[in-house]
């Protein structure tokens, strides 16, 4: 479970892992810019417009630990590592570490974690999960259908749309099956879009809604704690407050529970707090 990189990380590195923090493979990782540590942590959530209040940096995604004995989390369907307190330097002599490379020294008994690296250019694949992982966006069953092709009612869907274009809608089920569209009601139970689908839609037909462009400018939520999923109950907002910035790429929303999206970073998230010195 959790997010991968699909295209273009420019490199693969070990990093130390923050005192007393838990990281997630498949998770995204960054350095607090507020509190920087001698480690990465996971990447803390956004803030302000497009994250200008917090300006972490997505640093790198987790794709493994060096801890001998591995552990898994099964609510968040991953490996993961616990770093002991900065205090405890030994760890209690318990646990054992191995594996990394790079010019770190073998044998140093600290939690590490590998990184594989992100820039504007890397593309990554997150699960779409409804709140929680394991939770897959809502199926709506139309209640009422529409002549032209061009709506649908249904049961409430996970989000609210807006009338910005911001979601997509997809027909799983009834002759529309295979259909996206841009949604532009701002309404969780009636849909409607610009372009007409090929048939008419019918009560029965199910569909699924997620807050994102099928392609291009969107601004998602990052699931909280493990950071390996996109959270599609957030409501979609052109704004953008307390959400990342994103171009997506491929969306794909036909396979229950399967759900997933593509996309990269926006370039801004790249850029933080460094002011040039005085005189510079």
């Amino acid at each position: 479970m959790g997010m991968s990189i699909v295209h273009d990380s420019p490199q693969c590195i070990w990093v130390p892992v923050k005192p007393a923090v838990t990281l997630y493979c498949g998770g995204l990782v960054g350095i607090d810019i507020s509190a920087p540590s001698e480690g990465v942590e996971m990447l803390p959530a956004a803030a302000g417009v497009a994250n200008k209040t917090n300006n972490d940096i997505p640093f790198g995604l987790i794709i493994g630990t060096n801890r001998k004995n591995p552990l898994f989390d099964t609510t968040y369907k991953c490996e993961y590592i616990t770093s002991p307190a900065a205090a405890d330097a030994h760890d209690g002599a318990s646990i054992e570490y191995f594996g990394v490379e790079g010019p770190y020294a073998k044998g140093d008994p600290v939690p590490m974690v590998k990184v594989a690296i992100l820039d504007p250019c890397s593309v990554i694949r997150a699960p779409l999960y409804s709140g929680a992982i394991g939770t897959a966006p809502t199926l709506l069953t139309a209640t009422a259908g529409d002549t032209d092709g061009l709506g649908v009612t249904t049961n409430t869907m996970q989000f609210t749309s807006t009338a910005d274009n911001d979601g997509t809608i997809y027909c799983r089920t009834g002759a529309n099956a295979g259909a996206y569209r841009a949604l532009d009601s701002a309404s969780a139970t009636v849909h409607t879009w610009d372009v007409a689908m090929r048939s008419d839609t019918a009560i029965g037909d199910t569909f699924v809604g997620v807050p994102m462009r099928t392609h291009g400018s969107s601004t998602v939520l990052i699931g909280a704690t493990c950071n390996g999923y996109i959270d599609c109950s957030k409501n979609p907002t052109k704004v953008g407050t307390d959400l990342w910035s994103v171009t997506v790429l491929r969306l794909d929303l036909r396979d229950a529970g399967r759900e997933n999206v593509e996309f990269r970073f926006n370039a801004n998230h790249f850029a933080n707090f460094i002011t040039p010195a005085v005189g510079a």
